[in-house]
């Protein structure tokens, strides 16, 4: 959890002062909070850090890799919609057409890769 908030924090260049400032919270919480030394922290605490760096809680926590779940999820439906169009076609115009079960099967694969992101570290 603590080289999640650094990370976070020296990725904008803020120092934890300044971040504080941003939060309204004091520097020596998000001190503690990043070398964990503060196990107990507010859960208002969290979510101003989430909020501000738009990350989920889950991701500040270090039980996922993805920083932002809606934003991957809309990313994973945009790319799995190019490829079927790509598949399908528009119109007229027929590339390649999938079957039904060809094409959930990619769908599938499309949902598996985000399960296997979940496993490579930062």
């Amino acid at each position: 959890m603590k080289n999640r908030l650094f990370d976070l924090r020296t990725e904008r260049n803020l120092s934890q002062e300044e971040l504080a400032k941003q939060i309204d919270y004091s520097q020596q919480i998000i001190s503690h909070y990043e070398s964990g030394k503060n196990q107990k922290v507010s859960m208002d605490f969290e979510n101003k850090i989430c909020d501000f760096f738009g990350c989920s809680l889950d991701y500040l926590r270090c039980r996922s890799n993805i920083r932002n779940e809606q934003k991957y999820d809309d990313t994973l439906k945009k790319v799995a919609g190019m490829i079927e169009e790509f598949y399908k076609g528009n119109g007229n115009e027929k590339r390649q057409d999938l079957t039904d079960e060809e094409l959930a099967s990619f769908l599938e694969f499309i949902s598996q890769f985000k399960d296997l992101l979940q496993k490579f570290p930062k």
